[in-house]
């Protein structure tokens, strides 16, 4: 049995993860940078695992830091199969294409995340979600789709005041935040429902959903020490009888629906897709 997540606090200082625009939003630069430089390839990072593994300029190969308010959050990597080094001239421009970088990134958080909880906005999951789709039936890898909502919500908005139930929002986006990986899609659909999808297979897709509930269980709120959030799951997968976005949100929601009839605070899929699925109580 997985152990239990340690309760944490609103106000904690880890940091939620940093969700990263998709590779295509950079194509034109990186073209750009191509023609510009007469170079091989070009590489954009924001994974904070494999931000700069290369210091300083070498031959054939440059990596430019990409720096937001003094903090590093990618790179900007030139590699050319030829044997050169770059000029001061070339390094300045790739500063300039690095500066580029960071405003475009800053301008697509603005426009896709929820500026409450940090997730996706509902037209930008849902945009991602098509596209997934699509994706998944061309090459038959797996994609899932998990629906959670809170549960009495309004309940907390009605006895403590909206003040309390955004705190509660903006802290549920952080702890399932958490519980993702940085590649992930993590939304927010609405009021208190969020979404999250995965390339994953359904087994592992309610492991997640699993993994995130019991985070939200036993998340603690200073100030309201007797407040408890808990939340339900409907988990459904790409399949041939589910093989657009909108039988994919219907199937997850209906699971939803399923399992705030069973009695909330648990997760529920398709039997036939998940038979070794144990309901959460």
């Amino acid at each position: 049995m997985r152990p239990a997540p340690k309760p944490r606090l609103i106000g904690a200082p880890d940091p939620a993860p940093k969700w990263i625009p998709a590779p295509a939003q950079f194509d034109n630069l990186r073209g750009l940078i191509r023609s510009v430089l007469s170079v091989s390839s070009v590489s954009i990072s924001f994974d904070a695992s494999d931000l700069i593994r290369t210091s300083g300029v070498q031959r054939g190969f440059i990596s430019v830091p990409l720096m937001r308010d003094d903090t590093l959050i990618g790179a900007l990597r030139v590699l050319d199969s030829a044997d050169r080094m770059f000029t001061q001239r070339e390094q300045t421009l790739l500063q300039g294409f690095a500066a580029l970088i960071v405003e475009q990134f800053e301008l697509w958080q603005q426009a896709s995340r929820d500026p409450l909880t940090g997730a996706m906005t509902r037209r930008v999951f849902e945009t991602d979600l098509r596209k997934a789709i699509a994706a998944s039936r061309r090459s038959g890898e797996d994609l899932s789709l998990i629906l959670f909502d809170l549960d009495h919500f309004k309940r907390i908005n009605d006895t403590l005041g909206h003040c309390v139930g955004d705190r509660v929002l903006q802290e549920v986006g952080r702890v399932a935040a958490q519980q993702l990986r940085v590649y992930d899609t993590f939304g927010r659909l609405g009021g208190e429902e969020f979404g999250i999808l995965l390339a994953v297979s359904m087994p592992e897709a309610l492991d997640v959903a699993e993994r995130v509930r019991a985070a939200i269980e036993v998340t603690a709120f200073p100030g309201h020490e007797t407040l408890k959030v808990t939340a339900s799951f409907g988990v459904a997968a790409v399949g041939e009888s589910l093989a657009s976005a909108d039988a994919l949100l219907r199937t997850a929601d209906a699971q939803l629906y399923g399992a705030k009839q069973a009695g909330r605070n648990r997760v529920h899929a398709d039997d036939a897709m998940a038979p070794h699925l144990t309901v959460v109580r």
